[in-house]
């Protein structure tokens, strides 16, 4: 079904097929207010690396608000649907580590939660958003096996829940297929419901008179999904399908176009399948579009041109910031070094140990910070972590003292979660051996209100203490560290 805007106003102004049109003639002030409230959160999001972004933004501004009124009007929680997240890149020599989720969706599920939680700041009832997975639609086409395709998926759900990305759902077939399928699915079932999955959708949603040609050259969304499907094709299948044996660069990339287009016209029915099954959900989408239709995000707050988890590494830089790029640049550093999670190469980390000095600088990934603990000093700093604890012992004492005072600050859920990242990020660096001090100096503490890796941390608790270190017994240069801090706190 889909939701057919008019204007942000009057009785017929938001038309559905086959339902009653949702009437705007009861929309408050205070609701438009609200709703407007809403759609700027969700706008920051927002893919904005092109020099056009502000005016995509602008062009379906009406019609994204209208949907958003219907909530607010309610006072129902937002609901949001994104198609995204299909399976790691079929190149696992250049672009990604293997075929599982690693730091870089991690970093993209954080960040849609955090979305959802700034929202719950501005509008009581919430916000969700369902990622319906599209990777059953493509992997055959890119020589992703249905197994592989599986075993993402499922590891992005237990990710989700073992981070506590409680905004965060996750579609399942039988939320786009009402053809019979096993209570449970598991990895058998799953896989042995794969082709019957596709050809279901097929059947239903696609149509047999599409010109895809005629679509490329008359819609732009279109065009600008095909340009997109061929950039990545190309990269993503060269050692699939490698060059050699009768097999030239001009046959294939003739080749790719080809298979771009294969996966526009399956595109097209997963859409039909999506709007069925979503029809009131606020539309995201990870593509370059128009913006009159859907929402295009960015799932990585990175410089870099890679905002696609599923399509490139990460690495933590010395200053806080995070950067999206493949695999194979990463490894040519030599200032990167890579870490492992669950037993699995996840992402990559600056070394920091180097004699030049590392500035924190000034930014600090306020939504974007791992939730890593603090690795063990090396034995070449233990000294110097000696020599400064032994210079703060006397302000940790009366730090942790008073801890059973409540703290008298008083933080939005959204102010929580940026407090606790500051902290983990502040863990992260540990410690300079150029300036031979601790970075964070509760670094180490055992009290659990102010380790930010427990479950007892408190970000109200951290701070206040934090604040009132930098006013005792003189542990760093004043002047420094606020350059070190700014825009962290």
């Amino acid at each position: 079904m889909q939701l057919v805007p008019q204007h942000h106003s009057g009785p017929d102004a938001f038309a559905t097929d086959g339902k009653e049109p949702f009437d705007t003639s009861q929309i408050t002030s205070e609701t438009m207010h609200t709703s407007a409230k809403i759609l700027d959160i969700i706008l920051e999001y927002a893919l904005n690396k092109f020099n056009d972004s502000m005016e995509r933004l602008a062009a379906g501004r009406p019609k994204f608000l209208t949907v958003i009124d219907r909530f607010v009007k309610g006072g129902t929680q937002v609901e949001m649907c994104l198609p995204a997240f299909p399976f790691k890149s079929a190149n696992k020599v250049d672009k990604v580590f293997g075929i599982l989720p690693d730091k870089a969706e991690e970093l993209a599920l954080e960040r849609l939660n955090t979305m959802c939680i700034r929202i719950g700041d501005v509008y009581p009832p919430g916000a969700k958003l369902d990622i319906i997975s599209d990777g059953l639609v493509y992997n055959d086409l890119l020589g992703i096996p249905d197994r592989d395709t599986w075993a993402y998926g499922e590891a992005l759900r237990t990710m989700a829940i073992q981070k506590g990305f409680s905004h965060i759902g996750f579609s399942r077939l039988r939320d786009l297929a009402s053809f019979p399928l096993p209570e449970k699915l598991d990895e058998i079932t799953y896989v042995a419901n794969a082709t019957n999955f596709r050809r279901f959708m097929f059947n239903k949603y696609g149509k047999d008179n599409l010109d895809i040609d005629h679509e490329i050259a008359t819609n732009p969304d279109t065009e600008m999904t095909y340009l997109g499907y061929r950039r990545f094709l190309e990269s993503d299948l060269r050692y699939i399908f490698p060059l050699g044996a009768g097999r030239s660069n001009h046959s294939y990339k003739k080749n790719i176009r080809y298979l771009a287009k294969q996966m526009l016209i399956r595109g097209y029915a997963f859409a039909g399948a999506v709007k069925f099954a979503y029809p009131n959900h606020l539309r995201l989408s990870i593509h370059k579009s128009t913006g009159e239709h859907k929402v295009s995000m960015s799932l990585l707050n990175t410089k870099t041109g890679y905002t696609t988890p599923w399509h490139c590494s990460v690495a933590l830089m010395a200053d806080g910031e995070w950067m999206s790029s493949t695999m194979a640049d990463f490894k040519k550093d030599p200032r990167l070094e890579i870490v492992h999670e669950n037993g699995r190469p996840s992402y990559f980390l600056e070394k920091t140990h180097e004699p030049e000095e590392h500035s924190v600088g000034d930014k600090i990934a306020s939504s974007q910070q791992p939730s890593r603990r603090p690795t063990k000093p090396s034995a070449g700093t233990v000294s110097v972590v000696e020599t400064t604890v032994e210079k703060s012992v006397e302000v940790e004492k009366k730090l942790l003292d008073q801890l059973s005072t409540p703290a008298t600050l008083h933080l939005k859920k959204s102010e929580e979660v940026k407090i606790t990242e500051l902290a983990r990020a502040l863990s992260y660096l540990g410690i300079t051996s150029g300036k031979r001090e601790l970075i964070n100096v509760i670094f180490g503490s055992e009290h659990p209100l102010l380790d930010p890796n427990s479950g007892k941390f408190s970000s109200e608790a951290w701070l206040e203490r934090l604040a009132s270190i930098t006013l005792s017994v003189g542990l760093r240069d004043p002047k420094s560290y606020t350059k070190r801090l700014a825009g962290g706190a």
